[in-house]
């Protein structure tokens, strides 16, 4: 098979090289009829952390995959997909022979395209993959893989390209990787767990000739601006990048915490799409803008995790007009009647990409007085700020819109602000609300009020409200 058409985005490659519950309305806004199963491997195997190339109305799909139905030892296959129909999958990377840093397992694909040399021969495609040498989840290393046919086997690098120790902690893995100049330098993309913490990094190389490659100095990426699916700072691995020249920002996919409680406790239950600024890319720092989150809301899965943005071979957004999702899903609880694993399969959903604030957004009913009514409550997932959205059944001069907050006992917990002339001429308000720490599981008593201007108390309502929102 030769080359891909989208081999002619090699322009904005090189303008890379160069340049220094719902959501109501969100940097993402998901079309729900797009959700789709992808690849659901039969019996007791398992598909899970893809990545796909798209050329036409082919998909070209890798995943970590068992070979042996029934085995829990990870292979890369590769799947092609025409007009959403699978027409083959099939193992193209194993692990190595005994005594081999990849031995056990291989898993995390990630393809990239350029030109790469290896033992004298050019090759237009690298894979990067995770490897390691024990049956366990540590010793984590990243090597590298060449080819000339995206649907064929690869050439193994016989050393990793990130080593890590054998220290017993889980290592380097889950690369990603873009292009730089289209040929051999890239910039990767991984995760990395040692005794100090696990984060993101990034990593400059420069692979055309291996006989010499280049391996740059890691920085770690910034944890600013994530967030967890309770609006509390979360971290970054397990994540996908893909570069949008159009923007000059890089959009990611990732696990959020926290981690559900029943089985399994050690995968998401959501993904956070998140971007920054490219410039903090290559020199640290800055700060992610939350694009969108994606759970059970969309997927209707209790588990949502070890995703990937689609991208052009050489690792750019092909529509900055929209995202497209491939993520892996699992069952969970009392619905389990194997290990979780065997239940792993991949769907897909897109999502229209604006340049606003992710907002997500609660319905309320049976929430109105004589006076008002109020309707939702939104998250604003970039200010962290709460807000309670209503409307007058009358036509007020003047009105106060307040808000009150009490616990399960009665309690006051929150006293809240009144906020003059919040009232528009259509009658509509909005006002901001501050969420108590500690409480984002609880149900609170919310009481809504409405005050003239001397004061006086003209109506109030309560509800019980939680600030969990379904994503």
């Amino acid at each position: 098979m030769g080359k891909l058409k989208a081999f002619g985005l090699l322009v904005l490659v090189l303008i890379f090289a160069v340049l220094p519950l719902q959501t109501a309305k969100a940097a993402v806004l998901w079309n729900s009829p797009t959700l789709a199963e992808v690849y659901n491997p039969a019996g007791n195997t398992y598909a899970y952390a893809p990545t796909v190339i798209r050329d036409g109305s082919t998909e070209h799909m890798w995943s970590c995959h068992n070979a042996q139905a029934g085995v829990v030892k990870d292979h890369i296959f590769y799947t092609k997909i025409v007009n959403g129909s699978v027409i083959e999958s099939k193992s193209v990377l194993e692990a190595g022979p005994e005594g081999a840093w990849d031995s056990y397992h291989v898993c995390d694909p990630a393809i990239v395209a350029g030109q790469f040399l290896y033992s004298g021969v050019t090759y237009d495609y690298a894979l990067f993959y995770l490897g390691n040498d024990v049956n366990a989840s540590y010793h984590n290393q990243i090597g590298v893989a060449f080819s000339n046919d995206l649907s064929g086997e690869w050439v193994k690098y016989p050393s990793p390209i990130i080593e890590y120790p054998n220290d017993g902690y889980w290592g380097v893995g889950q690369p990603s990787a873009t292009s730089i100049d289209g040929q051999g330098g890239l910039l990767l993309f991984y995760t990395k767990g040692d005794p100090s913490a696990t984060g993101g990094y990034r990593v400059q190389l420069n692979l055309s000739d291996m006989s010499a490659p280049v391996i740059g100095t890691s920085l770690q990426l910034t944890n600013s601006g994530l967030t967890d699916s309770n609006g509390n700072p979360d971290w970054l691995n397990n994540f996908d990048m893909v570069y949008d020249p159009t923007r000059d920002r890089f959009f990611a996919v990732r696990d959020q915490r926290p981690f559900p409680s029943d089985n399994p406790a050690y995968i998401s239950a959501s993904l956070q799409v998140v971007s920054i600024e490219g410039s903090f890319v290559w020199g640290g720092g800055g700060s992610w803008k939350v694009e969108g989150a994606l759970g059970s809301a969309i997927s209707g899965k209790p588990r949502n995790h070890n995703a990937a943005l689609l991208r052009t071979p050489y690792g750019t957004l092909p529509n900055p007009a929209k995202t497209e999702v491939y993520f892996t899903v699992s069952l969970a609880g009392s619905a389990l009647s194997t290990i979780p694993e065997y239940t792993y399969d991949i769907w897909r959903v897109e999502g229209e990409l604006t340049d606003g604030d992710s907002l997500l957004e609660k319905p309320l009913t049976a929430f109105s007085s004589k006076l008002f009514s109020v309707d939702r409550l939104t998250h604003n997932l970039n200010t962290n700020v709460f807000e309670i959205h209503g409307s007058s059944k009358k036509k007020i001069n003047q009105a106060w819109v307040g808000y009150q907050m009490f616990d399960t006992r009665g309690y006051l917990i929150e006293a809240g602000t009144a906020y003059p002339n919040a009232i528009n001429e259509e009658g509509k308000f909005t006002i901001p609300i501050l969420k108590p720490a500690g409480i984002d599981s609880q149900t609170i008593r919310l009481e809504v009020y409405f005050l003239s201007a001397k004061g006086q108390k003209l109506s109030s309502k309560s509800a019980n409200v939680s600030f969990s929102f379904s994503t």
